[in-house]
């Protein structure tokens, strides 16, 4: 069991959605609206959250919360094609910021081990690949409208 303090789920289970869920709009292009934009980041977070609680092996909940994503996407107008395309290249990214913030951590000698440290350290000390996935969804955002200028240019 993977369980969620409630100190985790403010300081990154929420922050998290909101900008996994903006990905998601970048990459289908689709303009957010702010209402359905935040209660759905909160919605998910707090699905999240509870399915963490779940007495499930490790792993079966990423399944889970995926197909939660992409179905809440597919609730708020994104197609469901786009929706399940986003949401996967999202995860990526996410686990590609993660290991880079590992990667950061480790060269830095900053001890990671769960066990020995406390829970807002923990998320301070992985909050930058927060950081990284904003950036990346910026130069995704970036390359699909240098992509979009090229084709209308080119029409």
């Amino acid at each position: 069991m993977l369980r969620l303090t409630w100190i985790e789920f403010f300081l990154r289970t929420i922050p998290e959605m909101f900008i996994l869920i903006w990905g998601i709009h970048v990459i289908s292009r689709k303009s957010i609206d702010i209402q359905k934009y935040i209660l759905s980041s909160i919605l998910l977070a707090t699905m999240i959250f509870f399915v963490r609680w779940l007495p499930i092996y490790f792993g079966v909940h990423m399944i889970i919360n995926i197909i939660l994503i992409i179905s809440i996407m597919a609730i708020i107008g994104i197609q469901l094609i786009k929706a399940i395309y986003g949401t996967l290249l999202m995860f990526f990214v996410l686990s590609l910021s993660e290991f880079l913030n590992m990667i950061i951590l480790q060269l830095l000698n900053i001890n990671t081990s769960i066990e020995s440290i406390n829970l807002v350290i923990k998320d301070l000390y992985f909050s930058p690949s927060l950081i990284f996935l904003s950036v990346f969804i910026i130069v995704i955002n970036y390359i699909l409208k240098a992509e979009e200028g090229v084709k209308s240019v080119s029409r």
